[in-house]
């Protein structure tokens, strides 16, 4: 980012405009209603976090430790409604909201509060969404959380109910071992979670020591047919450079649904945290700032279609 404050003056020093350009680049702008080049660099400038357009966000982050996360409802959500509810669909768990301190690995580097799950039962919570995730039509979906566990041996999903309330979309690890592993699928709500697994160990089926990752999946809907990409990075997307160490492509096949219903699964001592979904990767994870020579070009390069629009 610049040093110095952004103003009217640096920005045609930025972009290098003599004087006879800049009076007529500033009629050109005139004439389609902006008020100054500043606005169209300035829009560039800003991170992409000010710029991401957040469907839903969950963090937990008013939880009590050891509260249920069945009736939780906090402050901090974005795009959510209602409280979390934990229906049973052949088997209980024990879903809680842990902190800092009280958690199963002691200090951990996921941002408790957070949902651990404390049993080999499996657990799915659910929260109503605000917002329509809609493969009726192609377009790309983003979903990304926090993933802490001491084995691969464990299932930590997230995912959308549609809103029939009849079928998940659901991305994520089921367990380790043959035929298991990371997975996505589409099926009855409370269904198989292994649907679709291949054998594709989270991070080559790791045991014994704690590790934390942050899981990205990409649902793209093109010519009805939906694929979803899933990514994990160890530590986080930032703290992995955006290298993946496990990763997986799965097609769907055709579908035409809306989804409205946030939801997760998880069995086999684990923690999950942070959810996010967005329809691009800078809504769900920090995506690099670009340099403020791009930046540059880019506000030039604006400047100039601006001016050719009106001729």
């Amino acid at each position: 980012m610049l040093e110095t404050p952004v103003n009217s003056k640096s920005i045609w020093r930025i972009l290098k405009i003599n004087r006879t350009q800049k009076t007529s680049m500033k009629k050109t702008l005139m004439k389609i209603k902006i008020l100054s080049p500043t606005v169209i660099l300035m829009s560039a400038l800003l991170p992409v976090g000010a710029q991401a357009q957040v469907i839903a966000y969950e963090g937990f982050t008013q939880g009590a430790n050891a509260q249920a996360v069945a009736g939780y409802s906090g402050t901090s959500e974005i795009g959510l409604s209602g409280t979390w509810a934990t229906p049973t669909f052949g088997g209980t768990g024990n879903n809680q909201i842990r902190n800092g301190t009280s958690g199963q690995w002691g200090t951990v580097t996921t941002t408790y509060p957070a949902v651990e799950n404390t049993s080999w039962n499996i657990t799915q919570a659910t929260r109503a969404m605000t917002s329509t995730v809609d493969f009726t039509v192609d377009g790309t979906y983003f979903l990304s959380y926090f993933l802490e566990s001491d084995q691969a041996d464990t299932l930590s999903q997230v995912g959308f109910i549609n809103t029939a309330g009849t079928s998940e979309l659901m991305a994520g690890n089921a367990y380790n071992g043959g035929g298991k592993g990371i997975t996505a699928y589409i099926g009855a709500v409370g269904g198989n979670p292994q649907a679709n697994a291949n054998g594709t160990a989270l991070d080559g089926g790791w045991g014994g020591s704690h590790r934390e990752y942050q899981a990205v999946f990409e649902f793209t809907r093109s010519a009805g047919d939906l694929l979803a990409i899933i990514n994990y990075y160890s530590g986080s997307y930032a703290a992995a450079g955006g290298v993946a160490v496990s990763t997986r492509t799965v097609d769907l096949g055709l579908l035409t649904d809306n989804f409205n219903t946030l939801s997760f699964k998880q069995s086999g001592w684990n923690v999950a945290d942070e959810i996010l979904v967005g329809q691009t990767l800078g809504d769900v994870v920090p995506v690099p700032e670009p340099s403020i020579a791009a930046l540059g070009g880019l506000g030039l390069l604006l400047l100039l279609k601006c001016k050719s629009f009106v001729r």
